[in-house]
């Protein structure tokens, strides 16, 4: 499935490793001690491959895979193959994922030392774990914490600290930021810059400096070529756990909670809170000064333009209850076929 020359495989797994790592059990026919070599899509899978079905749309595939075994939910148990192996879960996607990860566990990345074409001040702390790239600019008081990575081209700014086992990618920009342990920003990304903020007065535009920092919890990840504000005077704030996609803004002062899902050309804008477990679709724009509760899922392409009660789904723009949305736009089909006369 992967390239070996990008993506080398750790080692094989017997079937009873992988029921251990999932604590899925097997069926009671199963020979524990049968060999798996990879991972796989349904289609391209054969006996030596694990799989998993996740989306009703790929049924057909399902039926006809030569998968050696496949995570899927026990509503698809009378069309799984019966040469196939069925490990029957509530979430396959999540236990492929831990499959996935065993066969192919994160590179140590922490071949210690700095680069000699790295540039780091004296007074920088870092222990001999750190890994610092070609290119690098660590400038003065920064605090690296054990096992990180500092990509090629990468400034880290005045005062910075970065918690343990966290990975920047190359050509990334971080000033007046605290980062957790085990966060992973990759390529491009800028965090820490001002904030967009300006008092008008008649035809002038002040800018208001920005006084805050921006504070990034343990086991985030950002995707390529985020950009996040530091804060006015309150700081900015990514939760525990949260994963932004690519091209993500987020505006000073704002507020993600814990193991929130931002996805790609999303944004928010300053001074907004947004609650715990929260996904919010591609594309979404997220006005500011607004409080979003937790559990809330906001669909692809929406404009928020009111505060949200925890728990509820919203589409649209401006942005309503999801069935509400839904009605709207069949009100609005039929208007149009009612005024082209169909």
């Amino acid at each position: 499935m992967a390239d070996p020359k990008f993506f080398p495989r750790s080692k094989k797994l017997t079937l009873e490793q992988i029921s251990d790592l999932t604590k899925i059990s097997l069926p009671k026919s199963a020979d524990r001690n049968r060999i798996f070599l990879d991972i796989s899509s349904l289609d391209k899978a054969s006996k030596d491959n694990i799989c998993f079905l996740d989306n009703k749309n790929y049924i057909t595939q399902f039926k006809k895979s030569k998968a050696g075994a496949c995570f899927f939910k026990k509503d698809f148990i009378n069309v799984a193959p019966k040469n196939m192996i069925h490990l029957v879960c509530e979430n396959p996607y999540h236990s492929f994922a831990i499959v996935a990860n065993a066969f192919y566990p994160i590179k140590d990345i922490t071949t210690a030392g700095i680069h000699p074409k790295a540039h780091v001040e004296t007074s920088v702390k870092y222990d001999d774990t750190v890994q610092i790239a070609p290119g690098a600019v660590v400038s003065s008081n920064v605090v690296i914490g054990s096992k990180c990575l500092i990509g090629a081209n990468t400034v880290i700014l005045s005062g910075v600290i970065i918690g343990d086992n966290t990975i920047i990618g190359p050509n990334c920009t971080i000033a007046y930021s605290i980062i957790g342990s085990n966060v992973k920003i990759h390529n491009g990304v800028r965090i820490g810059q001002d904030g967009f903020g300006y008092a008008q007065n008649e035809n002038i535009s002040l800018k208001m400096p920005q006084l805050g920092r921006v504070l990034i919890k343990d086991k985030v990840e950002i995707g390529s070529n985020c950009s996040i504000d530091r804060g006015t005077g309150p700081d900015t704030i990514i939760g525990e756990g949260t994963k932004l996609d690519n091209l993500v803004q987020i505006g000073h002062n704002a507020v993600l909670g814990k193991n929130c899902i931002m996805v790609a050309q999303s944004g928010v804008a300053g001074s907004t809170q947004i609650g715990n477990n929260v996904i919010i679709g591609g594309q979404v724009g997220i006005a500011g000064h607004l409080k979003i509760g937790n559990n809330v899922r906001i669909a692809a392409k929406s404009g928020v333009m009111k505060n949200i009660e925890d728990g509820m789904t919203v589409g649209g723009i401006p942005s309503v209850p999801i069935n509400d949305w839904h009605r709207q736009t069949i009100v609005l089909k039929k208007l149009i076929k009612k005024k082209n006369g169909k």
